[in-house]
């Protein structure tokens, strides 16, 4: 290959010069558009990296693809303009490649049996199982705590399924455009995810573990319904990615492939996706297994808090049972209203005070309206502290009990309160400022803080995507959709919901101040309205308070995520720039230390080609036509591309008003300027080139020793050739301003003091 091109080269130096110039600004109108395009892609790689951007790794991997595309034509441009001089760059490059194939790859999926394990196999294979069911399973192995029966589908199973339909690529190809301020667009794209998802087969061998298990579980009396529910990788964890994926409850057997489906399908939810990309988790990363549970019929569900407190102003910790009648699924979504059972940790969790629900229409005691007698709710304490002490720390446990009255256990995951509030922020402040009435007072602390903005309010959760910046959200309820949208918000209040919620557990997670069951919200605040929201201490006041502002919510940190490292590790090879003086000896190929290195040293040696584009030989202006002109002055011109008009192209000699070169008719304005004095008497050409000519009859109109442009619309190269004096201009003059330059060399002869000081003058 490279032979070639050098063999090609050289032929039309010797016998087709003139053609060998137009490749050549053919090249560097190339190289130009690469490195201009190499240099953006860098600029998005380092937005991610250090505007913390969250977008997929298959975007990453994306704009390396094009960079490296980008790079490598930026090379082969350059070695079009001259093949014997950067043979060892193309070397370089192929080096930095490889590195950057290996840091950008993420490791493969893997897709082996097995398909499906027993709830007991979860507790020790967390990778198989993830984190739900891994957390039940010890729960019923370790703790020997009541739970549901069933099995898991494994993590493997999910990457056998897109194996088996080639939906890797595809996946990528979509999760490659997700911006999270996109809104609709987010919408369209998980649609479409999720569709593909839908619409594909479950592998035989996962169809086939599937139906056996649940045979067996038939032959023991368990005949479904199912509950199918999520288990991702990372799902109940230090990241609680609660109420971001689905579960489908009362699943007849005959559908629950249609169901798993489902399941494996809201991992591209748009929640989800936002979610995962803020918490800065890779897909791949985050593989989904499937709960298949036999269908408790509830009485009664609800959560358990092992670390709770009645009040955020008080900060005393108790253990706290949330209780709706019925499934658990209006408590976790926000919709309801829960009954509220408190325990006191410090005193072998005696009761302390029961809360009731407005929405809650039993009465198993008959001491009012109360969903859970209190020897049930300490019997479900006395679980929660054991569960407390396995998990390490404080937990989050969901429960139900039947119509017999028998409890369940359905999962724990880690409990985030939200920070403790300081001394002086427990106390509810006085606002004697009649300017910040309270327009709400009352409700329950979902997540403590305080936030500032404007009242926006939604009814539906197809509003979310009008949501803007720097709202304060009010909603009848906490629907855990609001996590798409949660970078734009400031605060949220709700008529409905408790801190049991979804949605409250991830608020906590990102320090967002949210205030619920306030039972009026929406009819109290008017969008539009600036308020101050006090989550901490339920209150909402008009306007901005000033004396809160010093304990407004910040949105936490971002912990250093394997995305972050993982990523700039990748930019090592990209981002650096090393070779800034391009007079230096180390301005050479083999210093290229990363991408931006390459582009840097193309860029600089292709503008040096072009510099260096016509030699005093004048070879490869065979075709040049002379320029009419009344000035001293010897010049010929030669029109690459749009620098003359039709009737300049037309014409054997060009007059001035045919050029239609913005850089040429610039210099031709200046040099055939009225204040511009020309000896008449003298022809203007190249002096030293005539000496050593002399000898031989020689024309003083020859272009041996004429000055020469070599143009096209925006380009210019021009020679300009006084007696001993010689310049020469190479410029680009289009529109897009990035790629503009120009580039400018005087030399040789002599003049007086006065003019040597205009040249300096001309360079500065």
């Amino acid at each position: 290959m490279y032979l070639r091109r050098l063999f090609k080269y050289w032929t039309l130096q010797v016998l087709a010069p003139g053609k060998l110039l137009r490749l050549k600004y053919e090249a560097f109108k190339e190289l130009l558009r690469h490195d201009k395009k190499s240099l953006e892609l860098i600029t998005d790689l380092e937005e991610i990296l250090h505007a913390g951007l969250p977008v997929d790794w298959a975007r990453v991997e994306s704009l390396v693809r094009a960079l490296l595309w980008s790079v490598g034509g930026l090379i082969r441009s350059l070695i079009a303009m001259h093949p014997a001089a950067y043979a060892d760059l193309e070397e370089q490059f192929q080096r930095l490649e490889w590195s950057l194939a290996e840091a950008v790859t993420l490791p493969e999926e893997d897709s082996r049996p097995p398909y499906a394990i027993t709830l007991a196999e979860a507790a020790s294979t967390p990778e198989l199982a993830g984190g739900k069911a891994h957390t039940l399973g010890r729960m019923l192995r370790e703790a020997s705590l009541p739970g549901p029966r069933g099995f898991v589908v494994t993590t493997r199973a999910f990457h056998l399924f897109l194996q088996h339909n080639g939906l890797r690529h595809r996946l990528d190809e979509l999760l490659a455009q997700v911006q999270l301020d996109g809104g609709e667009r987010l919408e369209e794209l998980s649609r479409e995810m999720r569709a593909t998802i839908l619409e594909s087969e479950v592998p035989p061998e996962v169809q086939e573990e599937i139906t056996q298990r649940l045979a067996n579980f038939q032959r023991l009396g368990v005949p479904g319904p199912w509950v199918v529910r999520s288990s991702a990788l990372s799902e109940d964890g230090e990241i609680s990615f609660a109420g971001q994926y689905a579960s489908v409850v009362g699943v007849p057997t005959a559908q629950v492939l249609e169901a798993y489906k489902q399941v494996l399908a809201s991992k591209y939810s748009p929640r989800a996706v936002a979610y995962r990309l803020r918490c800065g988790l890779t897909d791949q990363e985050t593989p989904m297994a499937v709960l298949f549970l036999e269908l408790i019929e509830a009485s009664v569900s609800g959560v358990v808090y092992t670390h709770d407190t009645k009040a955020r102003a008080e900060q005393r910790p108790y253990l706290a049972i949330f209780a709706v009648p019925g499934l658990g699924q209006r408590l976790v979504d926000g919709s309801t209203i829960p009954e509220i059972h408190y325990l006191n940790r410090e005193q072998e969790l005696q009761p302390v005070e029961t809360i009731s629900s407005p929405h809650c229409p039993l009465d198993p005691g008959g001491k009012g309206r109360v969903c859970l007698p209190t020897e049930t709710a300490s019997t479900l304490a006395g679980w929660g502290m054991a569960l407390e002490k396995l998990g390490g720390g404080p937990q989050d446990i969901e429960w139900c009990q039947d119509k017999n009255g028998a409890l369940y256990l359905l999962q724990s995951r880690p409990l985030r309160m939200g920070p403790d509030l300081s001394e002086d922020q427990r106390q509810p402040p006085t606002i004697p400022d009649l300017s910040h009435p309270i327009l709400v007072e009352g409700g329950v602390t979902a997540s403590p803080g305080v936030g500032f903005g404007r009242v926006w309010v939604i009814k539906r959760g197809d509003e979310l995507v009008e949501v803007p910046e720097g709202s304060v959200l009010v909603s009848p309820t906490l629907s855990p959709a609001l996590a798409t949208i949660i970078e734009r918000l400031r605060a949220v209040v709700a008529d409905e919901g408790s801190r049991a919620s979804h949605f409250a557990t991830v608020a906590r997670e990102y320090g967002l101040p949210v205030l619920v069951g306030t039972l009026e919200a929406t009819r109290c605040l008017t969008p539009g309205q600036p308020v101050t929201v006090d989550a901490s201490h339920g209150r909402v006041y008009q306007g901005e308070v000033e004396s809160l502002k010093e304990h407004a919510a910040q949105a936490r940190a971002r912990p250093e995520t394997p995305f972050d490292a993982r990523l700039r590790a990748l930019m090592t090879f990209i981002s650096p720039l090393t070779l800034t003086d391009p007079t230096s000896p180390e301005f050479t190929p083999k210093h290229c230390q990363s991408l931006h290195d390459v582009v840097r040293f193309a860029h600089e040696k292709g503008m040096a080609e072009m510099f260096s584009l016509v030699g005093r030989s004048g070879r490869g202006l065979a075709r040049a036509k002379k320029l009419a002109t009344d000035l001293p002055l010897v010049m010929y011109v030669l029109d690459l591309e749009g620098g003359l008009s039709l009737a300049g192209q037309a014409s054997k000699k060009v007059e001035p008003r045919f050029i239609t070169c913005e850089p040429m008719r610039a210099c031709w304005e200046g040099l055939s300027h009225p204040d511009v004095f020309w000896h008449k008497g003298l022809v203007h050409m190249d002096w030293q080139e005539f000496d050593r000519l002399s000898a031989s009859v020689v024309s003083l109109s020859s272009k041996v020793l004429a000055s020469y442009a070599v143009m096209s619309r925006n380009y210019l190269h021009l020679i300009l050739r006084f007696g001993y004096h010689f310049a020469v201009l190479d410029t680009l003059c289009g529109e897009d301003p990035e790629a503009n330059y120009i580039a400018f060399r005087f030399k040789g002869g002599g003049a007086s003091y006065e003019n040597r000081l205009w040249r300096v003058e001309l360079i500065k």
